[in-house]
């Protein structure tokens, strides 16, 4: 009798020990699956917000034949396009501005997940308490500008500029906070070249070096 008593705390103590383990292991996939979602969303919030404030304020502003110098010869045919810096300069300052004053807006939301889309059970998705997680804009932006040609048709070739936009949020929920890097590209403005492309240009991210074309087959 007496050995069988002294072996209870034992016992106790293990089955304590046991449901603090199961407690702690569940709390940390909890939080690992609410990060998870939170991040996801938040970059879909994020992609949205900026393709919407640079479509809207900006890209809708611009013309290509304000992004690009086009040199042609006596008889009308291009021999050197090259980018009009000092514009692609202050699009890029306003883009930044504009991006980063519209991200400091989501300070102020908070992106709503149902315990049950934790479970990972489909059926339970949309069910349950729901955990508020908060978007914490930190105000880096980087944007880029790139360009590319490609084969648009019989003897034409696409010369598109776009955005490379990137920028840093974080999430948050209890105890628990996430960087989340948001990004897209967007295209900014193009035009279709008819007949030979120039065999040079002033590549718009390699410092202004003399570059051949490259042409998508």
């Amino acid at each position: 009798m007496l050995g069988r008593r002294s072996a209870r705390p034992w016992l106790v103590l293990a089955v304590i020990i046991a449901l603090l383990a199961g407690f702690l292991t569940l709390d940390l996939r909890l939080k690992a699956s609410t990060i998870a979602i939170a991040r996801s969303q938040a970059q879909v919030a994020g992609v949205r917000l900026i393709n919407s404030v640079v479509n809207d304020r900006i890209a809708s502003q611009v013309r290509y034949e304000d992004l690009v110098m086009v040199h042609k010869d006596s008889s009308g045919r291009i021999v050197l396009i090259q980018p009009n810096t000092i514009m692609l300069n202050k699009i890029m300052a306003s883009t930044v501005l504009e991006v980063s004053n519209s991200m400091g807006q989501m300070r102020d939301n908070t992106i709503s997940v149902p315990l049950g889309q934790l479970s990972g059970i489909h059926l339970l998705s949309g069910y349950g308490p729901r955990m508020k997680v908060k978007i914490i804009p930190t105000g880096q932006v980087h944007v880029e500008v790139q360009d590319k040609f490609e084969q648009a048709g019989i003897n034409q070739t696409r010369h598109l500029i776009y955005f490379d936009i990137k920028a840093l949020i974080q999430v948050a929920v209890p105890f628990m906070k996430e960087t989340v890097d948001v990004s897209t590209v967007i295209p900014l403005a193009e035009t279709i070249v008819v007949g030979d492309v120039p065999q040079t240009y002033v590549n718009f991210t390699g410092g202004g070096e003399l570059l051949y074309p490259y042409i998508k087959e």
